[in-house]
């Protein structure tokens, strides 16, 4: 938004307006509905500070823009309830950020109770569903915070900075440590945001391949009593975690834990976990067996995170009529995904899809697999995974009679569509 500078009272542009436009004080009265004596006084200066709608009544009759005129207002304003008005306004009116922060700024400077006018902010901010203007206010209730020593609204402001900013799949890690810090000023949060946000840490460390530290999250949510969702959730994750650190003991005892509880989707999840501990166990036709009937039936994550334990025990075994059968079949779409979970996936989708062309010899088919799985870690800033991927490409290309020309274009092409996710 263009700065406007500030260069005169709110009376001398009202006056400056009035005569530039040849409009007399009588006529401003019958266009705008307001006291000709009362328009003098305003254009003197002798009321400094006219009743916001007053301005905003002579602001459509003058047709002056109504960002200029908040602009105008707020710099001689300072009370409170004289300030709420303009802010509802600017945001009705659809302005720009700058401003709506700029007219937020002058409300916290007014003349009221900090806590109070803070708490006021912030709860107007929570509703307003522009993002861009959340975190703006957001940010600026904890700059405000930090300087009173309001401890409460810091906390709350980081919070829900933290709920926002964590939908931003190429921002997981820095959203992750930023949610992290939280944890500093976690005992000024109410208690079911305690433990929202022990639960999403858990979340985004398990997705972000921290299985420790995902742990220690899931197991902070139980520190609270009582049953609720998120508490059952953080039992899955941490059934989940401990058997990706290698801690599979505590991993079975968490199954067990999670088993006694039936909930929407809990019977798939423990089918696809039951799964791994028997392919680990070596009971691989078991696990066969539970993922196939688990396919049958099963909302679209869950069919993906089967259909990856097949494929990966298929393509183990060599049985690649059975892996080509399990690809034709699978309901995998790119436009269904949800979260990172989902995401990561995916991309693991596409890449046993790459390794299955490989073991049947279209290596161009191949390549176009594991370049599309990378980009697709790529959206979750997942580098270990990008680059196994690539170096997977490049060892099929050099392993195998395939045009360096062909792979060159598909290489330019992902890294066009890499950078196009970047930006």
């Amino acid at each position: 938004m263009e700065v406007v500078v500030i260069n005169k009272s709110i009376g001398e542009l009202i006056h400056d307006t009035r005569c530039s436009q040849n409009i007399t004080l009588t006529q401003l009265s019958e266009l705008s509905g307001i006291n000709k004596g009362n328009l003098s006084r305003i254009e003197k200066g002798d009321i400094i500070r006219p009743e916001f709608q007053t301005v905003l009544q002579l602001t459509e009759a003058l047709k002056i823009p109504f960002e200029i005129m908040a602009e105008y207002y707020v710099e001689s304003e300072y009370r409170s309830d004289h300030l709420m008005p303009v802010f509802e306004e600017v945001l009705k009116q659809g302005s720009g950020v700058d401003l709506i922060r700029k007219v937020a700024e002058k409300y916290l400077e007014s003349n009221g109770d900090s806590f109070e006018l803070t708490d006021n902010l912030f709860q107007i901010a929570h509703s307003i569903e522009d993002n861009s203007i959340k975190l703006s206010l957001y940010d600026l209730v904890i700059d405000y915070s930090r300087l009173h020593g309001i401890m409460p609204f810091i906390a709350k402001g980081l919070f829900r900075k933290y709920m926002i900013e964590r939908y931003d799949f190429s921002k997981l890690k820095d959203s992750y440590y930023s949610g992290r810090y939280i944890l500093n000023y976690v005992n000024f949060l109410p208690r079911d945001q305690q433990i929202e946000l022990y639960y999403r840490l858990g979340i985004q460390a398990f997705n972000i391949r921290l299985y420790n530290e995902s742990i220690t999250h899931c197991k902070g949510v139980l520190k609270y009593d009582g049953e609720n969702h998120h508490r059952i959730n953080a039992i899955s994750v941490l059934r989940d975690a401990c058997f990706k650190a290698g801690e599979f003991t505590e991993s079975e005892l968490y199954s067990l834990q999670y088993k006694q509880f039936n909930y929407p989707h809990t019977r798939e999840n423990i089918i696809l976990m039951d799964a791994l501990f028997s392919v680990r166990k070596g009971n691989i036709g078991q696990a066969i067996e539970e993922l196939t009937a688990l396919l049958e039936n099963c909302n679209h994550d869950y069919a993906l995170s089967a259909t990856n334990q097949l494929l990966q025990i298929y393509l183990q075994q060599g049985d690649l009529e059975k892996a080509g059968t399990i690809i034709n079949n699978c309901r995998a779409d790119s436009s269904l995904i949800s979260n990172p979970s989902v995401q990561d996936e995916y991309a693991e989708f596409l890449s046993f899809q790459g390794e299955y062309y490989l073991a049947v010899g279209d290596y161009e088919k191949s390549i176009t697999c594991m370049l599309e799985g990378a980009l697709h870690y790529s959206k979750i800033i997942d580098t270990v995974k990008e680059k196994e991927c690539l170096s997977r490409v490049m060892q099929i290309q050099l392993g195998h009679s395939i045009p360096s020309q062909s792979t060159f274009e598909k290489l330019n092409t992902y890294f066009t569509n890499e950078k196009e996710v970047e930006g």
